[in-house]
């Protein structure tokens, strides 16, 4: 059962260029990246959609009309109104400022790039029993690194130091300051996963101080340093950012594996393989689950294909080739003998006959 929220508009970022994924986003935008043939942003406006949310504003940039085609096409709803403006945003933080006036109340801000099934109706709820300015979900992970910064928290989940990426000085300083304070405890492992509840009057500080463009590293420190509260939201769920092939990668084989709760391939789910529109199977083929199929596929005679492979529309893999651990794009053709094992082939690449790609290698 769908719950009515308490918030009534929604910010999907998905303006940025998702270098670190290149060549994967060479020619498109990092939303509309598939995983599992689901692209992205999909899982931003579901998560937002569920909570009861009416009102969408999505914040792009790099390659966005291919976004605002994409929503006009698969998006028309007389209970959720899209709104996509024309913009040139230089950070996060200005993103939010230039959709101001389209903000009536309290408001989140979500990624359009990330994969995650955080409860977000949970996340609203713990927010609206707070004064808190902000609230940032938060997520343990099992192997802290340093890139995912230190967060600060008091026994009440109130942050009192936010390090984004913080410098080996800011770490001593940081240790040393709080060493002592029983009712605090240091979070190395915990990430900031890119959701982000705000009272509307936030907004009055993005209008007031032009300079503030970024949520990480100008308004949450901002923030604290006004002692303007802030609340961390931690929970266990599953996300991931996608950041470059390996993690891409990752991210499909999660769902296709089952990791990601709510969270299924399109298609017909036949014991661990789903299948789209007109896929053509061998009978001297084999299929080795979990494997997802889109719509229009062929795979020829004596072709295996999986474990965790998803083989987009309008795929055809030729005689006595193995896909392997690996993600076909659409209307590719795998030649006949090739071995794909571990990699991405993108849209509309022709992999000659005897081709070998593996190791997180991308052909596009």
């Amino acid at each position: 059962m769908i719950k009515i929220s308490k918030i009534d508009c929604a910010v999907i970022l998905a303006g940025g260029k998702g270098t670190r994924l290149r060549p994967l986003t060479t020619n498109k935008p990092k939303p509309l990246v598939q995983v599992a043939l689901i692209p992205m942003i999909d899982f931003a406006l579901k998560q937002i959609h569920d909570t009861g949310i009416k009102k969408i504003v999505i914040a792009v940039k790099y390659l966005g009309d291919q976004i605002r085609d994409y929503v006009s096409e698969t998006y028309s709803s007389d209970d959720l109104e899209i709104i996509i403006p024309d913009m040139d945003p230089i950070g996060t933080a200005d993103a939010v400022r230039q959709v101001t006036d389209l903000i009536q109340g309290d408001f989140i801000v979500s990624m359009a790039d990330i994969v995650t099934n955080l409860p977000l109706q949970k996340m609203i709820d713990f927010f609206v029993t707070t004064d808190s300015y902000a609230t940032i979900s938060l997520k343990n992970i099992d192997f802290p690194t340093k890139k995912f910064g230190v967060i600060l928290l008091d026994n009440d989940q109130n942050i009192e130091i936010f390090l984004e990426k913080p410098k080996p000085e800011e770490m001593l300083f940081t240790t040393l300051a709080f060493a002592y304070r029983p009712v605090a405890e240091f979070h190395q492992n915990l990430v900031n996963t890119g959701v982000y509840i705000f009272k509307h009057r936030v907004l009055e500080i993005l209008d007031s101080f032009k300079d503030i463009n970024d949520f990480g590293q100008d308004l949450f420190p901002y923030l604290l340093q006004e002692k303007f509260k802030i609340n961390g939201y931690v929970d266990d769920y599953y996300w991931m950012d996608c950041g470059n092939v390996r993690s891409y990668l990752w991210a499909n084989w999660d769902v296709l594996r089952g990791f990601v709760e709510g969270i299924n391939p399109p298609g017909k789910n036949v014991n661990g393989i789903w299948r789209g529109e007109n896929v053509t199977i061998s009978p001297t083929a084999k299929v080795i689950p979990p494997v997802v199929f889109g719509n229009d596929v062929r795979i020829e005679d004596n072709v295996t294909i999986g474990p965790y492979s998803v083989i987009a529309d309008g795929v055809v893999v030729k005689e006595n080739s193995v896909i392997d651990h690996s993600v076909i794009w659409r209307n590719s053709e795998i030649g006949s003998d090739s071995f794909i094992e571990k990699s991405v082939i993108c849209d509309e690449v022709k992999i000659e006959n005897k081709g070998k790609v593996i190791n997180y290698s991308v052909v596009d």
